[in-house]
């Protein structure tokens, strides 16, 4: 595994892309972020709020955002990540299709620095959610999905004619198949306690469970134990999972390899179990630090920021710590490495500290380093156990922050993605001239033609721009190798090493370009 090439609380001001790619690849555990969503307006901070300044602009043209050598790179090296974006400038439009180039870039670049048991959090809402997921599936494949999680971001929201929109999305993607993950405990309502703990005895407040599931069973859950035979009533014996037991439950020697009914045995001898005066056992899951319910892919439990919050710095889209807490705990452990790159006011910097992880952070707001500085001299406590609010305590985090205007210096490969999203082997040749260009070039050379077919290209937007001879096979990257072909040309290609061989391949497989004219 490569060695990371950053130090601890590194915070980087300038373009997030330069510093994602300057980042050694695979040294990251975690990122959660919150970029802009394509809202189509500006945003501003709070007047007198601490980030007083904070602004930006989340409005997209695809003429003034896009950058040339990322429609080429993406072309070229991650087709499927341009065909997510060229399908969303058709189906929706110029605007949210350079928006969708603009992340594009950057979460491949995050693909590439996440480790292989890395997770990534990806904050949006339904403005622009369901084009994002599509090219996370492209980045991520859609096998690595985990969840859609919707948190309320506020109580209320009246629109005329359509339900008030109160939720943001979270997409969540694993960089592979075996992910880091806690279980994340919500806190039980006030409510829920006062009516399901109804039962106390000496050992504090307790409920009491079914021990049986549904369904009979032929094997030793099956079996009778104490004269209760659970497959009378078509279930089986099911025992609690072991964290629900209590801290003062003593494990016997090889406790996972018993019986179920030495198991069952074990649990009555330290009361945890109850009979009723039927007979019918139950388990007594006690009240204790560790109760709660498993967090759902609904976050209704986190409130929004109030404008009285005392986390609340006045930045436009601030989002609550716990949030984020809650993220970083369940996909991390102490001491790995947590990235945001849309780092705003810092809350996810933050979050990481508290929780105990390393973490980077970028972001392009002149004032972002001062208020990184401020939110952690007020909100994480120093080795003191005291909490620092103060002037000096700014000064003291000062020294602990590693604040840069450059990006970090590689010291491994260099690649630019990671090697999934590599569909050709990289050669170091650099193309002399940009796609457009090659294409212009390449037309007035050989007219609006395929140079498989020979079909006349109705419009450029059919034109499809590929090596003649694949760059895996030693094919060279400049316009020497460079072909115009339609469609179903360079799908057949696929197969074939040369034009002639295309030309043949077609023939022999009746693959034309007619069904283009179709779409004429």
């Amino acid at each position: 595994m490569t060695r990371p090439n950053f130090e601890n609380r590194t915070l980087y001001h300038g373009d997030n892309l330069d510093f994602l790619r300057s980042i050694n690849t695979e040294t990251i555990d975690l990122i959660a972020t919150d970029p802009p969503f394509n809202k189509g307006r500006d945003f501003h901070a709070t007047p007198d709020s601490l980030a007083d300044g904070a602004n930006f602009q989340d409005r997209w043209r695809w003429s003034e955002d896009v950058h040339e050598p990322w429609i080429d790179q993406m072309q070229d090296d991650w087709p499927t990540v341009w065909a997510v974006v060229d399908w969303t400038r058709m189906t929706h439009g110029d605007a949210m299709a350079a928006f969708l180039c603009f992340m594009a870039v950057r979460l491949v670049a995050m693909h590439r620095v996440l480790k292989s048991t890395g997770t990534m959090y990806l904050h949006c809402d339904p403005t622009a959610s369901h084009y994002l997921k599509a090219l996370m599936d492209a980045v991520f494949e859609h096998r690595n999905f985990r969840n859609e999680i919707v948190w309320k971001r506020t109580s209320s929201h009246n629109r005329a004619k359509r339900f008030g929109p109160v939720h943001d999305i979270i997409l969540c993607y694993a960089k592979g198949e075996r992910p880091v993950w806690n279980r994340v405990l919500e806190s039980l309502d006030a409510k829920y306690v006062a009516k399901q703990y109804r039962h106390e005895d000496s050992r504090g407040k307790h409920r009491r469970d079914n021990l049986t599931g549904p369904g009979p069973r032929t094997g030793e859950t099956g079996r009778a134990w104490r004269g209760v035979a659970p497959t009378d009533k078509g279930r089986h014996w099911e025992l609690p999972p072991d964290r629900a037991l209590p801290d003062w439950f003593e494990f016997p020697v090889a406790w996972g390899s018993l019986s179920v009914a030495a198991r069952l045995d074990e649990m009555d001898r330290q009361g945890l179990i109850h009979w009723s005066k039927n007979g019918v056992p139950s388990f007594k899951r006690y009240l204790t630090e560790r109760s709660g319910q498993a967090a759902q892919d609904v976050i209704t439990d986190i409130e929004p920021l109030s404008t009285a919050s005392v986390e609340r710095q006045g930045y436009p889209t601030q989002k609550p710590l716990a949030l984020y807490r809650r993220f970083i705990r369940a996909s991390s452990n102490e001491g790995d490495v947590v990235l945001d790159p849309f780092c705003g006011c810092a809350t996810t910097p933050i979050a990481a500290e508290l929780e105990g992880r390393r973490w980077l952070g970028a972001d392009l707001w002149d004032d972002a380093p001062n208020t990184v500085l401020k939110r952690l001299a007020k909100e994480v406590r120093l080795g003191d156990g005291a909490r620092q609010a103060n002037a000096d305590m700014v000064g003291e985090w000062r020294g602990r922050v590693h604040l840069r205007t450059e990006p970090l210096v590689r010291t491994d490969d260099g690649e630019v993605a990671a090697p999934k999203l590599k569909t050709l082997r990289r050669t170091g040749d650099k193309p002399t001239m940009s796609r457009a260009k090659m294409i212009d070039a390449l037309v007035e050379e050989h007219g609006m033609h395929c140079q498989g077919c020979g079909f006349a290209f109705p419009h450029r937007r059919y034109i499809e721009l590929d090596h003649n001879l694949p760059r895996a096979d030693g094919g060279k990257n400049d316009i020497e190798n460079r072909v115009l072909l339609c469609g179903p040309c360079n799908r057949a290609k696929g197969h074939v090493l040369t034009l002639s061989g295309l030309r043949l391949e077609n023939k022999r497989n009746g693959v034309m370009a007619e069904q283009l004219a179709l779409d004429v």
